[in-house]
């Protein structure tokens, strides 16, 4: 019987873990504007025209921790810039170099 009940609570937890939420993530640069999450690639391109610009990164949280705050990232760079999103779910941020990288919404592709 004790077999059972350490089976079955093992996997009660198993189940109810793995439906949690994550709060942390691992090697992820992650943006957040507008109530939307970014997520950062390793693809460059052209900025644009300077109208194209938002704001600017106002904040940081820890590396590994999901930003929660509009204009805050978690990679640091504070002052720079990033771009409008047009409804197509990207949008720019000027990182290392004065590179521009895409940074898109989890369901853009």
């Amino acid at each position: 019987m004790k077999k059972y009940f350490w089976l079955v609570s093992l996997i009660i937890t198993v189940v109810l873990l793995g439906g949690c939420k994550s709060e942390t993530v691992q090697n992820e640069m992650i943006l957040k504007v507008n109530d939307t999450l970014y997520y950062g690639t390793d693809e460059v391109g052209p900025m644009g025209d300077s109208g194209c610009v938002e704001g600017k990164i106002k904040s940081s949280v820890e590396s590994n921790a999901i930003p929660t705050e509009n204009g805050s990232s978690n990679f640091g760079c504070i002052g720079n810039s990033y771009t409008f999103d047009y409804g197509d779910g990207f949008i720019m941020v000027v990182l290392d170099d004065e590179a521009w990288h895409c940074f898109y919404t989890e369901n853009a592709e």
